[in-house]
């Protein structure tokens, strides 16, 4: 059975249980089947893709069930992306419809289940400075599901509630919803807030959320204070997007006392997640100094090897090459990792000039490339993954590289922080003397 015909089958069983709840609505299975009928009665494609606008709140989920339905993947589309990033994610997919607010609902009439290998296509950084896009299949996502159905510690039930905590162009995103609509749970849409952690904890205690993920920049960001609040209703809390240290993980830990909490990693190439480590289960000794957590065991749908040290993926859970390229059997990831002397596979950082901020993976040299080209000067991003920070020098002012920052490129993308200097240090052989930039940081 397909995971759009399992999730069509719990509606109809529990029409009137939640499936997503918001700051002033409640949508019922019922309701939300209702949309998304009304929704695939508008498409009139197949086998292709199909944009879906971000704003459209609970209905974006609606919209998600439609192309599903009708055999069709999706495109997660932020309008608050410069226009430049959004044109070329349009020249790449050449999508045929987009679902946005004016989309009509003409008639909710039952459709019949199309068949479709597409499920979702997201654009991560390229080297060229182009997104790439990394388009799963069906196959990869029920094989990412059937890790938690099947799993024998991870009981999600229909009593459960999620968080959405991801923005929707985020691939975690998908973890957030496919699981509460697969087991007949509670979707939570936060508020919003000026300071998105503390809505999400907000959020938490509210709506007696059982289940979130999150990056660990959250904990980062909140540590002092994460020890003057718990979370009791919390089941199970899953951490991936970026390396997680173990101080970090000690002090959420003592405030989710009745959570099993998951470190995770995964490429977006491998849908969403492809590892985890049970860290109630983890030897004290990790937990006493600031590196990076082990990152756990792959899933059954995953074949992962490390050669010359890097993570190098295969098997059902893989996609199988980005949009408009060559299809490929293995994914070299660009991960550098080991494992130690307990066996835990343990993350070293990455091959390349990618970096993962904010949750999401950002290449350096995209945002020195672009920003020297339309500044006029040069630019050098350097990451401190100890700290960790992201910090552009410049020879232009601060305000202009800011500027051009929030204009070209996703909000995340924004730095800790920006230096202007005259020139850049040079060392004996003539090339950017890192180890001077990373000294003024």
């Amino acid at each position: 059975m397909t995971l759009i015909q399992e999730i069509i089958d719990q509606a109809k069983n529990n029409p009137d249980s939640i499936a997503i709840q918001g700051v002033d609505y409640v949508i019922s299975y019922k309701e939300l089947l209702h949309v998304a009928y009304g929704y695939a009665n508008s498409i009139d494609v197949r086998d292709s893709w199909i944009a879906i606008d971000t704003k459209l709140d609970w209905k974006f989920y609606a919209a998600i069930l439609a192309c599903w339905i009708t055999g069709n993947g999706y495109v997660p589309i932020d309008f608050n992306f410069p226009k430049s990033r959004i044109q070329e994610i349009e020249s790449q997919v050449n999508w045929l419809m987009l679902i946005n607010e004016y989309t009509p609902c003409l008639t909710h009439e039952i459709v019949d289940v199309n068949s479709g290998e597409k499920a979702y296509l997201l654009f991560t950084s390229g080297t060229t400075g182009a997104p790439k896009g990394v388009a799963i299949s069906h196959a990869n996502l029920a094989s990412f599901a059937s890790h938690y159905i099947n799993h024998k510690s991870i009981k999600f039930g229909s009593e459960d509630i999620f968080l959405q905590s991801y923005d929707l162009t985020f691939d975690v995103s998908v973890f957030c919803y496919l699981m509460p609509f697969l087991v007949g749970g509670t979707l939570v849409i936060p508020p919003k807030s000026k300071v998105k952690q503390l809505g999400l904890f907000n959020a938490i205690l509210n709506y007696n959320v059982t289940v979130t993920s999150f990056v660990p920049s959250v904990i980062r960001l909140t540590k002092d204070f994460l020890t003057r609040i718990e979370f009791p209703s919390l089941k199970y809390s899953f951490f991936s997007g970026e390396a997680l240290m173990g101080d970090w993980a000690k002090v959420w830990m003592q405030s989710v006392p009745n959570a099993k909490v998951y470190n995770c990693y995964g490429p977006t190439e491998t849908v969403i997640v492809c590892t985890e480590e049970l860290l109630n289960d983890l030897d004290d000794a990790y937990f006493t100094n600031a590196l990076p957590l082990p990152l756990g065991k792959e899933f059954e749908g995953i074949d992962l090897q490390i050669i010359e040290g890097e993570i190098i993926f295969s098997g059902e859970q893989t996609f199988h090459g980005y949009l408009n390229q060559t299809s490929i059997e293995q994914y070299h990831s660009g991960d550098l990792a080991h494992y130690d002397e307990n066996g835990k596979l343990i993350f070293d950082g990455r091959k390349d000039n990618q970096i993962q901020w904010n949750g999401y993976r950002i290449e350096l040299e995209e945002i020195d490339r672009l920003i020297s080209d339309k500044s006029n000067g040069w630019v050098k991003s350097i990451y401190v993954k100890e700290i960790p920070k992201l910090v552009i020098f410049s020879n232009n002012p601060k305000e202009k590289i800011a500027e051009l920052v929030e204009k070209e490129f996703p909000s995340y993308y924004k730095p800790s922080d920006i230096i202007q200097l005259d020139e850049l240090p040079l060392n004996n052989n003539g090339k950017i003397d890192v180890v001077a930039l990373r000294d003024l940081i």
